[in-house]
């Protein structure tokens, strides 16, 4: 009987032990975070996301996602919009077009240009946002804006279980999120504005009215958000420091959520598996 208490009384120190640990600060966690992002070589996971379209209906999306960081590589297969839609990309090969199997009529490969209409259609990003670089760019780049009111503009609301993982769930708040204007300059288009300015280039076409990515010309003004989003609450998991979860407002509401499932890290991934007559493909 001594011996259970005795282990018992163990098991509640070591438990109360973990539990009273600090969280860590801040900037910690978002240094380890980019460590961990910038350690990535390759990717499998699954995306479940909604995007907030133009009309103010929420597109669903649901694939599943391979891919390589440098070089990147990637291959996509649909389960929403387009269910059974295939989707492969090699950076520096067929004259940097995706090659799609679309899975419906009139069921033959097309090679489409990443950002162009058809294949970026209700969608916020391009197959070259997959994984974490660019919002860890972003995610820093707002952190690090910030910094000195860090502790005023962003909460660490401790750890919760999200999809069996243990995470740390974080909440940006840019309270001084707002629009302002901006010059177009000669040559530049609104992804470029967005990557330069570290902002989403489908927000900008959404709050300037415009239909095409293209349809602005040096010295119109547009608005611009001074950063992607007013309020960012992401789930950072505990073992591996990355985003898997993502939901994001700006003054309209829910933006976008992005959900990372099923993820492993740096698996091998051989390379036939980023071509079209890989035996589990269907092109």
């Amino acid at each position: 009987m001594k011996k259970i208490i005795f282990l018992f009384i163990a098991f509640a120190s070591v438990f109360l032990n973990i539990s009273a640990q600090p969280l860590p600060t801040h900037t910690e966690l978002f240094d380890k975070m980019m460590v961990s992002i910038t350690s990535l070589k390759t990717l499998k996971f699954r995306l479940i996301k909604n995007e907030r379209m133009m009309d103010g209906k929420m597109a669903p999306g649901d694939q599943i996602v391979k891919m390589n960081v440098t070089p990147f590589k990637c291959y996509l297969k649909i389960a929403k919009p387009n269910e059974g839609a295939e989707v492969l990309y090699v950076k520096g090969t067929n004259s940097e077009n995706a090659l799609v199997n679309p899975n419906a009529f009139p069921y033959i490969n097309l090679n489409l240009d990443p950002y162009g209409d058809i294949l970026r259609k209700d969608q916020h990003h391009t197959i070259h946002e997959l994984g974490f670089l660019y919002t860890g760019d972003l995610l820093k780049d707002a952190h690090d804006r910030y910094k000195a009111k860090i502790d005023e503009f962003m909460k660490n609301e401790g750890i919760i279980k999200w999809d069996n993982r243990d995470c740390y769930k974080i909440v940006l708040d840019n309270k001084e999120y707002k629009l302002i204007d901006y010059t177009v300059l000669p040559g530049e288009d609104l992804i470029k504005i967005a990557r330069k300015k570290k902002v989403g280039e489908y927000n900008l076409l959404e709050i300037n009215g415009l239909k095409s990515y293209t349809s602005v010309k040096a010295g119109q003004v547009i608005k611009v958000p001074i950063t992607y989003a007013k309020k960012i609450i992401a789930y950072i998991d505990k073992q591996t420091y990355l985003p898997i979860y993502q939901e994001l407002y700006d003054t309209k509401g829910l933006l976008a959520t992005y959900e990372y499932h099923n993820l492993v890290i740096n698996p091998v991934i051989t390379s036939e598996e980023f071509t079209k007559d890989y035996k589990d493909y269907g092109y």
